[in-house]
């Protein structure tokens, strides 16, 4: 393996230039003493906050003034500090700005309990009368929808101190699964031994040798059968916790806690399920070709993630992979691809790996500063598609900005990977489009399939489980590693139904999802992809001014409602249409490979 260079040694041009947040320790000290005394101005504020018009004027205008200080600095240390972990200077900042920032948020603990003990017709008046505190009304109306499920300020800081000591289970079960998990090795075909891990267990599940794959699904979950009561006292803390708070603060159900915050109705989870359910044999029926495919007398578990066929690996080169997503994304037309070159333009992209570089791939950025991007590229397809997404997220945050107040510029989690798959499909079809061989179509075919078994139906599935568990939870049922075992198992059964065998060790499989620790979060990645796949059949099909609503939507930040938002693009996710849509997309793209697999001829070669 080819050594990391050093940060030191990385060329300029391949790294992000974040000066353009702060340039200089002398700028980052004025930046700390500016949100200091802000944050003091704010306490002084304390029981006054709501004394007359001018007084909730004088707050908002400090508040943001410390938001927008305080985000430019907490992203400016996150990002030296991830681009070089090692990075001394970083580490003491980042230590700095967690205690300033700890310290801000227990000195203004008291706000939203004074805003409480108003009502939303006491603010009106003073927001329909005056032009500056206009734009504000959305928010006051979002504020004061949860109301009636916010305590006094004594109780509200019980709480709070109860969620730290709460906390524990989500800690706990991080340190089991990661940094305690002990696998074991595999024996390989060829006799040798390998040490399984969590970093390796996908590369053995697209092991080409099913007896590799085998053995290492048996490995893997034995470790979760060893410590299964364990795992399944963290899980049930983590509901308990979550009816705690849904019962003391009001609440119908656990799910319509999780969903009001976003003005979503529970009815858009259970369309989803519905849905899903309604369209399962599409996935059952793509499974059944890749059985057939493989050849191999039992299809199993651990056979759905192996690619049933391989292409020559291509290296792309940092400027080839630009230059092929910006072909991908033409159909979005030249407004669009001006603002995705203007990324790289502004330096705020950082490409390769280096020494004690941050793993993985993300976007973040703030108001007041670049939407930066890092990435480990190292030329793959996976790679560029990773680009893709990643730059979806930074042009998606570049419209919003541009169009939006700072009250108004942060989107919603519901909506933020739409534009970042919206970018990751439209290059899968440009790579089917010019696809030259047989095997080329089918892989790219394969990759969007497999996208959607792990993306829409594997995740509906994690949904499902989570809203049985948490109902079994608020009706006192006994949360047993039983009965999360067989809930889990049957959900499993219930969605793969004859495609593949059930092998008994996927029952241990809900032990390993981290996400079960942020409840109801995982259905958003199912939505997010049934409305990117709507976005992209209309672009495709080059709908009549598709685009420039799509462009609308980008430019929304969060100034309406998440489900208003996806209504630019016309989604409605309360209704059928959107899930006919995509499924029948999706339908299509199968028909395409059964249709290669059945002429056979190169594709078995």
């Amino acid at each position: 393996m080819e050594k990391l260079k050093k940060r030191s040694e990385q060329n300029k041009s391949d790294c992000w230039d974040l000066t353009a947040m702060i340039k200089s320790q002398d700028d980052y000290e004025k930046q700390i003493d500016e949100a200091k005394k802000l944050n003091q101005e704010i306490v002084h504020m304390k029981g006054h906050i709501l004394d007359n018009k001018e007084s909730l004027k004088k707050f908002l205008e400090i508040s943001e003034k410390e938001s927008r200080i305080t985000d430019l600095l907490y992203i400016f240390v996150r990002l030296t500090y991830d681009e070089d972990t090692s990075n001394s200077t970083a580490i003491a900042r980042k230590l700095e700005i967690e205690q300033l920032l700890n310290g801000f948020s227990d000195n203004e603990s008291f706000i939203m309990s004074e805003f409480m003990q108003k009502d939303l017709k006491d603010i009106l008046p003073w927001i329909e009368e005056d032009d500056f505190l206009k734009p504000y009304k959305l928010s006051f109306e979002r504020l004061y929808r949860e109301k009636k499920h916010i305590l006094s300020e004594k109780e509200e800081k019980i709480i709070a101190k109860a969620l730290n000591a709460f906390g524990t289970p989500d800690d706990a079960f991080t340190a089991l699964d990661t940094t305690d998990a002990k696998f074991g090795s595999v024996l390989l075909d060829d006799g040798t031994k390998e040490v399984l891990t969590q970093y390796n267990w996908q590369m053995f599940l697209e092991n080409p040798s099913q007896n590799n794959r085998r053995r290492a699904f048996h490995t893997f979950y034995k470790f979760y059968e060893q410590h299964k009561n364990t795992f399944a006292a963290f899980l049930k803390g983590n509901y308990q916790e979550l009816e705690f708070l849904r019962d003391i603060r009001g609440y119908e159900s656990a799910l319509s806690m999780a969903l009001d915050r976003i003005c979503i109705s529970p009815k858009v989870y259970d369309n989803l399920i519905e849905n899903v359910h309604k369209y399962m044999d599409i996935n059952i029926e793509y499974q059944k070709i890749k059985a057939k495919v493989l050849n191999n007398k039992e299809y199993h578990l651990y056979d759905t993630y192996v690619p049933i066929v391989k292409l020559e690996q291509k290296k792309f080169t940092k400027d080839e992979a630009i230059k092929i997503v910006k072909e991908a994304l033409k159909p979005l037309k030249d407004e669009y691809l001006e603002k995705f070159q203007s990324i790289f333009d502004s330096h705020a992209v950082d490409f390769y790996p280096n020494e004690y570089k941050h793993n993985g791939a993300y976007h973040w950025g703030c108001y007041d500063s670049p939407s930066y991007v890092l990435l480990n590229f190292n030329g793959t397809y996976d790679a560029v598609s990773t680009l893709a997404h990643e730059l979806g997220h930074a042009v998606h945050s570049a419209y919003s900005k541009e169009n939006n107040s700072f009250e108004y510029y942060s989107y919603d989690i519901f909506v933020a990977e739409i534009a970042s798959t919206v970018n990751e499909t439209l290059l899968s079809f440009y790579f089917l489009k010019n696809a030259q061989t047989k095997k080329e179509k089918m892989y790219f075919l394969c990759e969007f399939l497999d996208k959607v078994k792990a993306t829409i139906y594997r995740q509906t599935m994690f949904a499902e489980f989570e809203q049985i568990m948490s109902k079994k939870c608020q009706d006192k049922a006994s949360l047993t590693e039983e009965e999360f075992s067989n809930t889990y198992y049957k959900l499993n059964q219930e969605y793969f139904k004859d495609s593949v065998i059930i092998d008994p060790e996927i029952r241990y499989e809900w032990m390993r999802i981290s996400h079960f620790y942020s409840p109801f979060y995982v259905y958003k990645y199912a939505t997010g992809l049934i409305t990117a796949i709507c976005i992209v059949k209309d672009i495709m099909e080059e709908k009549e001014g598709f685009v420039e609503k799509y462009i609308e939507f980008l430019k929304s930040g969060c100034n309406k409602e998440v489900l208003d938002i996806l209504k630019l693009v016309d989604v409605d996710l309360t209704t059928d249409a959107p899930f006919e849509k995509a499924f029948g997309f999706i339908k299509e793209c199968l028909e395409e490979l059964k249709k290669i697999v059945s002429e056979g001829g190169e594709i078995n070669e």
